[in-house]
C-alpha cells in the first residue's frame, strides 16, 4: 500500500507540472514553437523549477496533515497499553478535531468503568453473611453511591415490580434502578439518583445491575446464616437441656439402683441361710448391675460433654488391676489368660477411670467372644524418661517416659468390615446379629483413654487360616471371614524405680 506522504507529494507534483506540460503541448500543435527551441528550453526551465516547488511544498503539506495522524496513532498506542490517563492535545476544528475530541471521550469513559468496576470488586469482597442482612443493607448504599457516583440510594426490599420507575425530567438529576436477586428469586430493588450532567449508558446500567446481583446474592446468603446460626443456637439448647437431663437422670437412678441390689444379696443371703436359695434374686442383681453400668455410661458421656471430667494422675500397676476387674465379671466358665510382662512399670492414670475401661473390654470380649478364650497381655514399649508431672499430660508424653499397651482379644466371631470404621461413635452398635447395648461403651472408653494421655484402637482383623482344597493342596485355598477381635489401651507409665 502506497505510503500517505508519497500520494501527497504524487499529487502535488502533478498538479504542478501538468499546466506546464498542456501548455508546451499547445505551443507544439499551434505550430507556435520556434526553430532555435528557446521556448522548449524555458518550458523545460520552468518544468523543473515547478518539480522542484511541488516537492518541497508536498513534504511541507504532508507534514503538517500527518502530525495530527502521528499524535493519534501514538495516543491509541498508550491506550493499548493501558495508560488512558493522557488525553489527546486539542487539534484543529476539524474532522481530525472531532476525531481527536471523540478518542478522549472514550478513553475517559473506560478509565472511569475501570475504576467502577474495581471499586464493585473490592466492595463485594467484603460481604460477609457473618455480618447480617441490615449491615449487608448499609454497606451496599454507601459503595453503590461511591462506585458509581449515585447522589443518593437506598434499597427497597420486597417485590421489584411493585416498585414504581420514576421518569427522566431534563435538568433533574437522572434516575437509576437496578433489581435485587438471588438466581430467580426477586428480592427487591437499588434505587438512586445519579447527577443530571453525569454519562449514563447501557455499560453503566449492566454494571449496575451485576453489581445489584451480587448484593442479592449476599442478601440470601446472610438470610441462610442466620437462620443456620439460630438453629445451631437452638440445637445447643436442647443439647445442653438433653445433658441436664442425663446429668439428672443418671444422679437419681443410682441411688435406688443401689438399693435394689442391696436388698437382693440380703433376701439372697437370707434365703441361701435357710437353704432355700432363689435363682431369681440372682437375676435381679445381674440386671441392676448391667442397669448401673449404663447409667454410670450415660453419666460419663454427659461430664465429658460438659468438660467437667478431669482425670487424677497416680501410679498403679496395671497387671492386678485387670486381674481384679476380671474376678468381679464373674466369667467362672470362659477360659481366660493374663501375661504381664510389664517389666514392673506402673500406668500413670486415673484409676477408676481406668478401671472403667478395662471393666468394659472384658465385659464385652466375654459378651461377643461366645465363651471362646480371652488373652490379655501388659507390654511395656520404652521411652526415654521423663518426670511425672511431665507425663501426666499429652504434650509430656509425647516428649519421653514409657507407654504401657494392654492387649485384650477373645476368638469369637469378630467385627464386621462395616462396623469398623463407626466403632467408637457415639451411639455406634454392631450389625452382627446379637449385638445390642447402648452403644456408648467404646465411646466412652476411648474418651477416657484419651482423657489420660492414652488411646484406645481396634486392632486389624486377624485372618482365619486358608482353606485347603480336597488333596491335601497348600496356597490354593482362599482365606475366610476374619476371626476374633482384639482391642488395645496404650497408657503413660514410668519406671518402679522412679519418683
Amino acid at each position: 500500500m502506497i505510503p500517505f506522504r508519497v500520494r501527497i507529494t504524487a499529487a502535488l507534483l502533478i498538479a504542478a507540472l501538468t499546466p506546464l506540460a498542456a501548455f508546451g503541448a499547445l505551443l507544439v500543435i499551434t505550430g507556435r514553437a520556434d526553430s532555435d527551441g528557446s521556448i522548449f528550453r524555458i518550458l523545460l526551465t520552468a518544468f523543473v523549477i515547478a518539480a522542484l516547488l511541488g516537492v518541497g511544498i508536498a513534504f511541507v503539506v504532508a507534514g503538517s496533515l500527518t502530525a495530527p495522524l502521528r499524535a493519534l496513532a501514538t495516543a491509541l498506542d498508550r491506550i493499548a497499553a493501558g495508560d488512558t490517563s493522557t488525553p489527546l492535545p486539542a487539534l484543529a476544528d476539524d474532522e481530525l478535531g472531532r476525531l481527536a475530541e471523540r478518542q478522549n471521550q472514550l478513553a475517559a469513559d473506560l478509565l472511569r468503568r475501570n475504576r467502577q468496576v474495581a471499586r464493585v470488586v473490592d466492595a463485594v469482597g467484603t460481604y460477609s453473611p457473618r455480618e447480617g442482612a441490615d449491615h449487608l443493607v448499609d454497606l451496599a448504599i454507601a459503595d453503590a453511591r461511591a462506585a458509581f457516583g449515585l447522589i443518593d440510594a437506598r434499597i427497597v426490599l420486597g417485590n421489584p415490580s411493585v416498585i414504581a420507575a420514576e421518569e427522566r425530567v431534563p435538568g433533574d438529576p437522572l434516575p437509576v434502578h437496578a433489581d435485587l436477586r438471588a438466581g430467580a428469586e426477586p428480592l427487591g430493588a437499588l434505587v438512586g439518583h445519579a447527577s443530571a450532567t453525569a454519562r449514563w449508558d447501557r455499560a453503566d446500567q449492566d454494571l449496575l445491575e451485576l453489581f445489584a446481583a451480587f448484593v442479592g446474592v449476599g442478601l440470601r446468603n446472610a438470610e441462610l446464616f442466620a437462620r443456620v446460626a439460630d438453629q445451631n443456637e437452638r440445637l445447643r439448647e436442647l443439647d445442653a437441656a438433653k445433658d441436664d437431663f442425663l446429668r439428672g437422670v443418671s444422679h437419681n437412678l443410682q441411688t435406688p439402683l443401689a438399693r435394689i441390689r442391696a436388698y437382693a444379696d440380703q433376701l439372697a443371703a437370707e434365703l441361701a441361710a435357710g437353704g432355700e436359695p432363689d435363682r431369681r434374686l440372682g437375676i435381679i442383681a445381674e440386671q441392676s448391675d448391667r442397669l448401673s453400668r449404663m447409667v454410670r455410661q450415660l453419666l460419663t458421656v454427659s461430664r465429658l460433654d460438659s468438660g467437667v471430667l478431669r482425670p487424677v494422675a497416680e501410679v498403679f500397676a496395671l497387671g492386678p488391676r485387670v486381674r481384679r476387674a476380671w474376678e468381679a465379671l464373674g466369667a467362672s466358665g470362659v477360659p481366660f489368660t493374663l501375661a504381664d510382662l510389664s517389666g514392673g512399670w506402673l500406668a500413670l492414670a486415673d484409676p477408676d477411670q481406668v478401671d472403667q475401661v478395662i471393666w468394659g473390654l472384658l465385659d464385652n470380649a466375654v459378651k461377643y467372644g461366645g465363651g471362646t478364650p480371652i488373652t490379655v497381655s501388659v507390654t511395656l514399649i520404652p521411652g526415654e524418661g521423663g518426670s511425672l508431672e511431665a507425663r501426666a499430660s499429652a504434650e509430656g508424653r509425647a516428649a519421653g517416659g514409657g507407654t504401657l499397651r494392654l492387649r485384650i482379644a477373645d476368638a469369637g466371631p469378630g467385627i464386621a468390615d462395616a462396623d469398623r470404621g463407626r466403632l467408637f461413635e457415639r451411639y455406634a452398635r454392631g450389625t452382627l446379629p446379637g449385638v445390642e447395648g447402648t452403644g456408648l461403651g467404646l465411646y466412652v472408653s476411648r474418651e477416657l483413654a484419651r482423657a489420660n494421655a492414652g488411646d484406645l484402637v481396634l486392632d486389624p482383623a486377624e485372618p482365619r487360616p486358608t482353606d485347603r482344597p480336597a488333596g491335601g493342596a497348600v496356597g490354593s485355598g482362599k482365606p475366610s471371614a476374619a476371626r476374633g477381635a482384639a482391642f488395645t489401651l496404650t497408657l503413660p507409665a514410668e519406671s518402679p524405680t522412679e519418683g
